[in-house]
């Protein structure tokens, strides 16, 4: 099967079980209040433009749990991904990103004050339980839905787990290593964008623990690898082709593999470069420069490191 045929054929459908999902919503806040209406229909349009992978592999679960293609897996393929535009509302907050899918974040749309901080919050908590709804009213099985309502909740916790250590590791200099890093790439990405879409989409087709277990084993692995290269982009990559900033993981202070491999084999020179620009707020293109130079000058210790 090649993948990217796989996403293409799937994602329109998706997109239609999201707009689809959120319209009824929007319908759901006028009866609350009009006046709510123009920032519900904000978070509803920045649920599009992303590559709906997750969405997809709650499709792909599904299938390999030994399924066949129905209305109703489409609503938990929906869940997921609201899930996943809620996730980065909250986390653009949190790394002050401007850009998310091409267009200004939510929070930067509202305003970038405390009024849009305060609104991007609330919209976030709702589209987490928007996602659960979906899947708890979806006509599977009871107890399969049980198990992916479960997983579903586990993936929330998790993930803010994961957020959580991303905010507290530069607090703790001497525990900035190779292993923490993995553990948020594994928190943030590997169950997250793998591990618990393909299982959520399996529990509702009934497979086994056994089946599960396999996709922990493999998604684990690849979320890890989908993240270093997503770190790797996010400095060296084309902002237009990204949709986002390539500057604001330096500007953050993000935790990735590239910078502390970077610590660990600069010279004093470039930990010098490293301590007075990474982490510490606007990076023009001439230090956005200075930053990937020294990447580049010690990415050859990456090919022969042993994550234990």
């Amino acid at each position: 099967m090649n993948f990217q045929k796989y996403l293409a054929s799937n994602a329109v459908e998706i997109n239609r079980e999201i707009e689809s999902c959120l319209n009824a919503w929007i319908i759901d806040v006028a009866k609350t209040d009009k006046q709510l209406t123009d920032v519900a229909k904000l978070f509803v349009d920045r649920n599009f433009g992303g590559k709906v992978l997750r969405g997809c592999l709650v499709l792909l679960g599904y299938r390999l749990a030994g399924k066949k293609y129905t209305k109703e897996i489409l609503k938990a393929a929906a869940a997921i991904e609201i899930f996943q535009t809620s996730v980065l509302a909250q986390d653009d907050i949190i790394d002050l990103s401007p850009i998310r899918r091409g267009k200004p974040t939510i929070y930067k749309a509202l305003g970038g004050d405390h009024y849009a901080i305060s609104q991007t919050i609330c919209l976030g908590d709702i589209g987490f339980f928007l996602g659960l709804r979906l899947i708890s009213d979806s006509k599977f099985d009871p107890l399969f839905r049980t198990r992916a309502v479960t997983a579903f909740s586990n993936m929330t916790i998790n993930t803010g787990l994961g957020e959580m250590l991303d905010i507290e590791l530069p607090r703790l200099e001497k525990n900035k290593t190779d292993k923490a890093v993995l553990t948020i790439h594994k928190l943030k990405t590997s169950y997250y964008t793998i591990i618990y879409p393909m299982a959520i989409g399996a529990l509702l087709g009934g497979a086994s623990q056994a089946l599960i277990k396999h996709f922990e084993v493999f998604g684990e692995n690849l979320g890890i690898a989908f993240q270093i290269q997503d770190d790797i982009l996010g400095v060296f990559g084309d902002e237009k082709q990204l949709g986002k900033s390539v500057t604001s993981d330096i500007e953050e202070g993000k935790n990735t593999l590239l910078i502390t491999f970077a610590f660990k084999h600069a010279s004093l020179k470039q930990k010098k470069i490293l301590d007075k620009y990474y982490g510490k707020g606007r990076v023009d293109e001439s230090t956005h420069d200075l930053i990937k130079k020294v990447f580049e000058e010690t990415d050859d210790y990456i090919i022969f490191q042993d994550f234990d």
